[in-house]
């Protein structure tokens, strides 16, 4: 009997998610950080985005192709979360020091 967890359509869709969540997390890191090291913000927004597209195709097909079911699920969602949470950190401590 197989699992819903080996189905191709949960491997896309977790793909998809686990994708997004991650490049998400990534970029709005990324962009934070920049703009508390002093980076002007559009400069930091269009060089993370640029990293954007890359980003995103190489953490779908991983997730989509990876044997390691667990490891690629648990970077991309867990990963993806924190370094959200990072950013949001982050950002309200610019805010709050008026950077």
């Amino acid at each position: 009997m197989k699992h819903i967890i080996s189905h191709p359509l949960s491997n896309v869709l977790a793909a998809l998610l686990g994708g997004y969540l991650f490049t998400w997390g990534f970029i709005s890191l990324a962009i934070t950080g920049s703009v508390f090291s002093g980076v002007d913000f559009h400069t930091a927004e269009h060089g993370a985005l640029l990293i954007a597209f890359p980003l995103y195709l190489l953490m779908f097909f991983w997730i989509a192709v990876s044997q390691r079911f667990w490891l690629s699920r648990a970077v991309s969602f867990i990963g993806g979360t924190l370094m959200t949470l990072s950013a949001w950190y982050l950002q309200a401590t610019i805010v709050q020091a008026g950077v």
